[in-house]
């Protein structure tokens, strides 16, 4: 491990600034403040730096049941199990989860309304996801090199999958119906209990399109993933999402890590999923 030029608990020193924003733009910005920090503000991210800044302990283990764990005295441990790839999106989750020890501890008991405290708390995990994808991907090195190349976040992304830079698929999804679905609304079919809509068939997060490495897999368009998917929140909440889903794309299958994130397309809103393929 680095040697470290910090003790205690960065979020300590973090939270001491009185804050006015959402909860998810002071997850995002505790997460920029780890990487400046530790000048770890780079790609791709050595996240060893910031855990070595800090003096965080880091350990594999072999019992544990779940992908990570954090202690009381912020020791982290890590499955050893897993793929480098899962670990390393663990270990930036456990360097977020730190922000809640001091979080209930009173770090911002002075300014923080009670209201955020209870929304933060009641959402930790999901907080915990959204600030690992900011540590490990950080969005403004992407926006840059947008702006750079002179084209969109999605085709920049595109393009790096693309060239196979990245082992993932990157994914549209509409909320929508199947086109092969009977849709009464459609044709403008009666009903005697209430308006033709309420005859639908249930909408929901289907593919788009696809932007995948040459020789991937086949994922056809309109397939749909749950309610209960990550993605499908991303389109409720209007917020990014990161998790692990079990999915079925047809050529795709298992379990997977997927970031996503919804956008508006002609004032309609979609999600767009960045899918790891090598978790």
């Amino acid at each position: 491990m680095l040697s470290a030029h910090y003790t205690g608990n960065p979020a300590v020193d973090f939270l001491k600034k009185p804050y006015t924003g959402s909860p998810e733009r002071l997850i995002q910005l505790y997460a920029r403040y780890l990487l400046h920090t530790s000048g770890a503000y780079q790609l791709p991210v050595p996240l060893e730096r910031v855990h070595g800044y800090f003096g965080f302990s880091v350990q594999d283990n072999t019992s544990l049941e779940q992908h990570g764990l954090t202690t009381e005295d912020l020791r982290i441990f890590l499955n050893a199990d897993d793929r480098p790839t899962v670990q390393k999106f663990t270990l930036a989750h456990e360097l977020i989860e730190i922000f809640f020890f001091a979080l209930k501890d009173g770090a911002a008991d002075e300014w923080m309304s009670d209201e955020m405290f209870t929304v933060l708390c009641d959402n930790k995990e999901r907080f915990c996801d959204r600030g690992a994808a900011e540590l490990v991907m950080p969005l403004p090195h992407f926006q840059q090199l947008a702006t750079r190349c002179k084209v969109s976040l999605s085709a920049t992304i595109c393009r790096i999958i693309e060239t196979q830079l990245a082992p993932a698929v990157f994914i549209t999804w509409r909320y929508k119906h199947s086109p092969k679905e009977f849709i009464p609304s459609k044709i403008g079919q009666g009903n005697l209990f209430g308006s033709p809509e309420e005859r639908d068939p249930p909408k929901k997060m289907r593919v788009e399109k696809v932007y995948s490495p040459p020789d991937s897999p086949f994922i056809p368009a309109d397939k749909s993933v749950s309610e209960e998917s990550s993605i499908h929140q991303a389109f409720l909440c209007e917020m990014p999402t990161a998790a692990f889903e079990d999915l079925d794309l047809v050529g795709i299958r298992g379990r997977f890590f997927v970031e996503s994130r919804p956008f508006t397309v002609d004032g309609e809103r979609q999600v767009m999923s960045l899918l790891h393929l090598d978790t």
